[in-house]
């Protein structure tokens, strides 16, 4: 009965569409947990065989693997054509206005397949009970179902989203201007180190300062700057590079 149903028009062009889905991420799933299937079998002897026995030899067996290697060309053309196009609409227009360009493509073609799947299911079933006419019900379901799939898999995904949003770290630059504690017994041009909080998170930092001797354990010092050549961060006292209270004219009054 679901096979059959499923096998309707137009319910079957989304039950092709899920099927293909569903190979896809049976690959994905065998490649990430890195399954060999055949274990120790000769696979292209296996190959081989089956192109004889089809009755090509090693022709068919050759046409076959081009076959399978266009198709899997141009499948990734197609996808990749797909990106290109949602790209290159700078993060507008009705995909990602939807949502679906939260999620990386693959998640959301598949789930708009689920979800036009089940519609086109449904659809088609109580549609035909309630208005007894099955052409006039496919005629329109087709449309219905893309109209009212999308914004469903936009909203199915739309939670996702912060899953794949993509977080840049800080870097070394960010943190000039910022003060740290000197946590080695000295700091001279050629060693040193420090800690410094970032969002209730202390690090540890190489710092580096031109002046020996001015800088010990405890002491405050402030970062001026970030040396790529010696991958270190300048520092000098906190007390000589930050305003005293009399040179900010916040002295005591006499």
């Amino acid at each position: 009965m679901l096979i059959e149903a499923a096998l309707r028009f137009p319910t079957v062009i989304f039950t092709v569409g899920l099927g293909i889905v569903l190979l896809y991420w049976v690959f994905v799933l065998v490649g990430a947990l890195d399954i060999d299937l055949f274990g120790d079998a000769d696979v292209s002897g296996a190959g081989k065989g089956l192109g004889d026995v089809i009755g090509g030899g090693d022709g068919a067996a050759d046409g076959v693997g081009d076959a399978i290697t266009g198709g899997a060309k141009g499948g990734a053309e197609g996808l990749k054509g797909i990106k290109l196009d949602l790209d290159a609409d700078g993060g507008g227009g009705v995909w990602s206005g939807l949502g679906l360009s939260k999620v990386p493509i693959t998640i959301s073609v598949s789930v708009i397949f689920l979800v036009c799947w089940g519609i086109s299911l449904l659809g088609m079933h109580y549609g035909t009970q309630m208005l007894g006419s099955e052409a006039w019900v496919s005629s329109v379901m087709l449309l219905g179902t893309v109209v009212v799939g999308f914004p469903v898999a936009g909203l199915l995904v739309r939670p996702l989203g912060g899953v794949f949003e993509l977080r840049e770290g800080k870097s070394n630059k960010d943190y000039v201007g910022h003060t740290c504690t000197i946590t080695t017994g000295n700091v001279d041009d050629r060693f040193g180190q420090a800690s410094v909080e970032d969002g209730g998170t202390v690090l540890e930092i190489p710092v580096r300062c031109d002046r020996s001797g001015v800088l010990a354990r405890g002491h405050k010092a402030l970062i001026i700057d970030f040396d790529t050549v010696r991958e270190a961060y300048v520092v000098e006292p906190a007390a000589d590079m930050l305003p005293t209270a009399q040179e900010s004219g916040m002295g005591e009054p006499t």
